[in-house]
């Protein structure tokens, strides 16, 4: 939903975390991924990889990194459990990020997710951007009473978790407004 002077200005896009065994198969994959800064994440090997270091990197330069804090494709559109990984990078970064949440629906119409991949126009998509996220004064809170790691991402991605939910609601009572009982 960005305009695309952004996406012609590699220093004002973002930063994503992208699957490395779907998004960087091939040298051809690799290159297309990389011109969009993607890094490639390792699903199943933990908070402590290397794409989780290089995001709070780059958190802490003050660039913007995006990333889907259920880590997979939601094929179910079931409420899964955030990765840590958000967590971690918040907890981390020696800036505190501004967390914006976006919620969609219907991209899913758009592209579908299973064979044919075929583009399909004229789909109703709704995207919700929610007001933004200081963790500054949790992060301190935390650091304060000494809080373990996995106490500190735990917290965090809970809090995050409530408010992404929160964030569903609203958007798919939007889509239902909007596009007269779809869902």
């Amino acid at each position: 939903t960005l305009k695309w002077r952004h996406l012609m200005r590699p220093f004002v896009m973002r930063w994503s975390l992208a699957a490395h065994d779907i998004c960087f198969t091939c040298s051809q994959h690799s290159y297309f991924f990389s011109l969009g800064k993607c890094i490639p994440v390792v699903r199943g090997a933990g908070v402590y990889q290397d794409a989780v270091d290089f995001c709070i990197e780059q958190l802490a330069k003050g660039s913007w990194v995006h990333v889907f804090p259920e880590g997979k494709v939601n094929m179910t559109k079931e409420n899964m459990r955030l990765k840590w990984g958000v967590g971690r990078m918040i907890f981390e970064s020696p800036v505190t990020p501004i967390v914006i949440p976006i919620w969609h629906i219907g991209m899913d119409d758009v592209l579908p997710n299973e064979p044919p991949y075929v583009l399909r126009l004229g789909k109703n998509l709704t995207f919700n951007y929610g007001n933004p996220i200081d963790l500054s004064e949790m992060v301190v809170k935390l650091k304060e009473r000494n809080a373990t790691d996995v106490e500190a991402r735990k917290q965090i991605t809970d809090f995050l978790q409530d408010q992404l939910l929160k964030l569903k609601a609203e958007t798919e009572e939007l889509h239902r407004k909007n596009f007269k009982g779809s869902l």
